[in-house]
């Protein structure tokens, strides 16, 4: 198995996890909702993007895309915590981490597709 693989397995069990949290209305996650002050529709909304990313991290050509999503899913959510809620953030740290990486190392997919979008038209 190859790191990035390795990486992939952890990155779907962690965005899995936190996003059925989310979709199921985990009490906790509910509270960090409730105190960003936006309802609770963002919480479904974020909690779809990680449940579905998960799944398209072993979509092959769709790595990076997927690493991409949810990197900015996880800087958006780090901004929140940083600005209405506070600690903890470790966990969001580090899947910025991981999904930055998986990004990165499949960067190459973001140019094959955008190519494959411009010939089309």
């Amino acid at each position: 198995m190859t790191k990035i693989t390795a990486l992939r397995i952890a990155l779907t069990l962690a965005f899995v996890y936190f996003g059925l949290r989310k979709l199921t209305g985990y009490s906790t996650d509910v509270a960090i909702y409730d105190a960003i002050g936006f309802g609770q529709f963002p919480r479904y909304i974020t909690g779809s993007i990680e449940v579905l990313g998960a799944a398209l991290l072993w979509r092959r050509g769709f790595e990076g895309v997927v690493g991409w999503l949810l990197l900015g899913t996880m800087i958006v959510g780090l901004s929140a915590l940083l600005i209405w809620v506070g600690p903890p953030y470790l966990h969001m740290v580090l899947l910025m981490a991981g999904t930055g990486t998986v990004a990165y190392h499949y960067r190459d997919q973001i140019g094959q597709l955008t190519q494959g979008i411009s010939h089309n038209k």
